[in-house]
């Protein structure tokens, strides 16, 4: 086995915190070496291309890209705001909700979509108003808590933060029952419930509050793609004194002495070591590379969670027809066949039925006008469900053609659904056409059970795997030690990287 120089930093994975920290590391000067199992970077926003199509994994639209928002903030500190420019989706419609067919936009700002509610339902005036102001208050308590709880914060906590303290544990299902909610607006206001997987039921009220905020203060696409914005962050990282960027490197063993990571251990058969050491990981994961080491049981206990569930993604490349003429544009479409969201994830998640699923369509075509998805005239349309992965992983435990059947079982239902509804004769206009499951964002992502956003984002939950480890040069940084989303793992990168340079000085 070879041995490697020594770095300051050795950063596993190339997921958005990894390359983060990893930007911020060595614009500081810091010799860093980031190593990436996949043959991309950018964990679920990688590109990857197919024919003469290039598609995003599993990203569609981000938010925090306006000015002194956190993905604007990071791109200042790494030189690169003026690079990596993103377009806004429609303001007036950013994400149009279709429930049994009646369509409703949402549009950027809470007093926007409260009056267009109100408006179309006068009827539900009150529980709308309890709703929105509810809303706006928890936002506002978001905005102004501190990141990290000191005593002083503990406090003031009753009076500076009461809707946090009060709605902590509740679910969204919860707060629509309070208000008495009718169940077509409950389907309207966790329209985009996607972001997040999971029901009304289930979902954090106070995390459900977080993204539907950060969404509405602007949607945004990246103007030259998401290849161009991942890419730019590598070369950044790439062009900095002493600092390397590996792919096809999967570390298979992370080795401790002391009480301290001494090097990890690819599967390529190379060694890498470094004085400070950061896992873009899954935590879980991270803590089954560890040898030479027994970390104790009330740390263990942490990384015992439950993960959020997963996708079935088609990708699809189409000729010979212009979406905008069916409905698409610069916004997504949320496809509900009824209003009951709650039956809708049982059906597909507890009882593995997807003959009538909910649907996230996106067309990123549409949303930036900018060469290297598709070919010149053509477009791309991308759609989305939640799924189990045990489900299709039994399947293809099996052996023979069971997981490949109820793989073009979900396909062709799929393209039933968007022919009837959106795109009629579509099949006759595809170029390509790729389809995902589970397994595939295991494979590709390394992702645990194909998880779309590390821990699934209950009540219970919502308290996140610390940065720290019991390895004093060992931290952590994803969308389990920190929060999901483009936006919430950038976040996190930052933090970690303040706290770093603060222990530092």
């Amino acid at each position: 086995m070879s041995a490697e120089a020594s770095y300051d930093d050795l950063i596993i994975g190339t997921g958005m915190a990894g390359l983060t920290v990893g930007a911020l590391l060595a614009r500081q000067g810091r010799r860093v070496l980031m190593l990436e199992a996949h043959d991309q970077p950018g964990g679920y926003a990688h590109t990857f291309a197919m024919g003469n199509y290039r598609f995003c994994a599993q990203v569609h639209y981000i938010f925090g890209c306006g000015e002194g928002e956190t993905i604007h903030r990071f791109l200042d500190r790494v030189g690169l705001a003026q690079t990596v420019l993103f377009n806004r989706l429609d303001p007036d419609g950013f994400d149009h909700v279709v429930v049994a067919g009646e369509r409703f936009r949402i549009p950027s700002g809470f007093p926007a979509f409260r009056e267009r509610l109100v408006a179309r339902f006068p009827e539900a005036r009150q529980p709308l108003q309890r709703y929105f102001a509810a809303v706006m208050s928890i936002a506002d308590e978001l905005e102004r808590a501190p990141a990290k709880i000191g005593w002083r914060d503990l406090l003031s906590a009753p009076l500076r933060f009461p809707n946090l303290l009060r709605y902590r544990s509740w679910t969204l299902q919860r707060f629509y029952d309070h208000v008495q909610m009718p169940q077509l607006l409950q389907a309207v206001l966790a329209g985009q419930s996607g972001d997040y997987l999971l029901p009304p039921e289930q979902v954090s009220f106070l995390l459900h509050v977080s993204l539907i905020d950060y969404y509405g203060r602007g949607a945004y696409y990246p103007r030259k793609h998401f290849f161009h914005f991942i890419d730019s962050i590598v070369q950044t990282i790439r062009q900095q004194p002493g600092c390397t960027v590996l792919f096809e490197h999967e570390v298979q063993r992370i080795v401790v002495e002391g009480g301290k990571v001494v090097g990890v251990e690819t599967k390529n058969g190379q060694r890498f070591s470094a004085h400070r050491y950061i896992s873009n990981v899954d935590p879980a994961a991270t803590l089954a590379l560890i040898q030479g080491a027994e970390w104790p049981s009330s740390y263990r206990k942490q990384l015992d969670y439950e993960y959020s569930c997963s996708t079935f993604t088609m990708y699809l490349g189409v000729k010979g027809l212009d979406l905008r003429e069916h409905g698409f544009g610069s916004f997504n479409v949320w496809h509900y066949p009824h209003a009951d969201l709650n039956r809708m994830y049982r059906d597909q998640l507890e009882r593995h039925d997807l003959s009538n699923p909910w649907l996230f369509l996106a067309t990123p075509t549409l949303h930036s006008d900018e060469p290297g998805t598709a070919p010149a005239g053509e477009q791309i349309l991308e759609a989305a469900t939640a799924c189990d992965y045990g489900y299709f992983r039994a399947l293809r435990d099996q052996g023979g053609p069971a997981y490949t059947k109820a793989k073009l079982a979900v396909r062709d239902r799929i393209f039933e659904i968007l022919e009837a509804h959106y795109v009629p004769g579509l099949r006759k206009h595809l170029a390509m056409r790729v389809a995902g499951t589970p397994l595939t964002n295991a494979e590709y992502c390394r992702s645990p059970r194909g998880n779309a956003y590390g821990t699934a984002l209950t009540p219970l939950q919502l308290s996140r795997v610390p940065f720290e480890t019991p390895a004093a040069n060992l931290f952590l940084v994803n969308a389990s030690a920190g929060y999901p989303s483009i936006g919430g793992t950038i976040g996190s990168g930052m933090r970690l990287y303040d706290r770093l340079m603060a222990g530092e000085s």
